[in-house]
């Protein structure tokens, strides 16, 4: 096994290549592994792989081809490999988790330690599963000076697994809510299980924000590990308009920090502060929210046509939590942006909570007073009767129909839900009829 892994790192550093699972995602002279799963098995893909040029291909097959290495059980290779790694791993390695912002947080020290000379790896994208966390594990940058993942559970016990695969050495909490509490007993159930990231046997520094009740967490949590409450931070905090400089009292001695303006960039520069005060330190500058933070993170602002006019969309539509739905619905409403649609997405796993949790979020357009609203899935549905002023759908396709009606006066349109409302969908009604449309103008140019 061990002439494997001198293999693939030797390629890996030869052609800095990555080392795939999915073949639609192989590069010229990537590592293929084909893994097996419950629906498929990865060895049916060799042949693809080898048409886009793998320089080494690992499957549970024996195939006489060149550049092609036979393993009993790939998943078993997988974890047996990803061990060896952070066995030898001589970084830090930083583990993020939390409700709400772990991908913008994950971003964001990244781009801190990045900026302040420190040689960083991040896990890719949102990959933050058991599986996603061996593909980051795998690809990870061996000479780093410190490696940050990002951990996300929807099911008690899941940390568990993560953290004595990851072994991290430091590890924050940005936040607990109640995402996905339908799969937990109760509040203090989903607490424990988001709790149990400290239990690393390599854990040298923690930090948790949390706004709710302090003793307890305290209560299931050793000295090394520091207890956050953010709201009170903020409380003497004073936002500077020039740069947005925000100014705030920690420890009795007084900082100033640059960030973006709105209650979740903020929260995020003063929590990464705080963290990265607690394991670095010397800072070379006081920048402790970065623009590409954002960028990089789950959001994405797509430019598009319907009926021949621009709009843009705000696009989260891969997954909504309550509180990131809340957050998000405020940051967008507190930005200068005019003629603009909320296509709202129910939520999933809340279970008992799901009718009071989504009557909050209706309560919250209502106080805020927004016009243009469109709620969507059988969780918002039920309150049509009560909520008559607002629009409901079942699904996302009648959304379709009223932009068509209503384009004239839209201009952006912020969506955010679920995946399981499929609102991704409708974004790519859009975006791929005016990929055809350039097609076809392009054939008369």
């Amino acid at each position: 096994m061990q002439k494997i892994y001198k293999t693939i790192f030797d390629l890996k550093s030869k052609f800095n290549s990555n080392i795939v699972f999915d073949t639609r995602l192989l590069k010229k002279n990537d590592i293929f592994i084909g893994l097996k799963t419950k629906n498929n098995d990865g060895k049916k893909y060799y042949s693809e792989a080898i048409k886009k040029e793998a320089s080494l291909i690992i499957i549970n097959s024996k195939i006489d081809q060149p550049n092609i290495i036979y393993v009993k059980d790939t998943n078993l290779f997988i974890k047996k490999f990803c061990q060896f790694i952070i066995e030898n791993y001589k970084g830090k390695i930083i583990a993020i988790s939390g409700s709400v912002g772990k991908t913008t947080f994950k971003e964001n020290l990244y781009h801190i330690l990045k900026n302040n000379n420190f040689k960083t790896y991040r896990s890719y994208k949102n990959y933050n599963n058991i599986l996603g966390l061996h593909f980051s594990i795998m690809n990870i940058d061996i000479k780093s000076d410190y490696s940050v993942f990002e951990l996300g559970i929807n099911n008690p016990n899941e940390m568990t697994k993560l953290v004595k695969v990851l072994k991290p050495h430091y590890c924050l909490i940005t936040s607990i809510e109640n995402t996905h509490i339908g799969n937990f007993r109760n509040f203090r159930h989903l607490t424990d299980n988001k709790l149990k990231i400290f239990d690393s046997e390599r854990l040298i520094r923690g930090l948790v924000n949390y706004n709710y009740d302090p003793r307890y967490v305290k209560s299931k949590i050793e000295s090394n590990v520091e207890v956050l409450n953010i709201n009170n931070i903020k409380k003497n905090t004073l936002k500077i308009k020039k740069k947005f400089l925000i100014s705030f009292i920690l420890n009795n001695k007084r900082y100033t920090i640059e960030s973006f303006k709105g209650s979740f960039y903020e929260n995020i520069a003063l929590i990464s502060f705080i963290f990265l005060k607690k394991i670095i330190r010397t800072f070379k500058s006081n920048i402790f929210f970065y623009q590409d933070s954002i960028i990089e993170s789950r959001g994405s602002e797509i430019s598009t046509y319907i009926n021949e006019k621009k709009v843009k969309f705000f696009d989260h539509s891969y997954n909504a939590s309550p509180y990131s739905l809340n957050q998000q619905i405020l940051i967008f409403n507190d930005r200068n942006i005019k003629q603009k649609v909320y296509i709202l997405g129910s939520m999933k796993e809340l279970g008992k909570y799901s009718d009071i949790i989504h009557l909050q979020i209706i309560e919250l357009v209502k106080k805020l007073d927004l016009k243009k609203i469109i709620f969507i899935g059988d969780e918002f549905y039920k309150f049509k009767k009560s909520f008559g002023k607002f629009t409901f759908y079942k699904n996302y396709v009648p959304a379709i129909k009223y932009l068509n009606k209503e384009i004239c006066n839209i201009k952006n349109i912020f969506v955010m839900g679920s995946r399981s409302n499929q609102l991704d969908r409708l974004i790519k009604v859009y975006v791929k009829w005016f990929i055809i449309f350039i097609k076809r103008l392009r054939i008369f140019i």
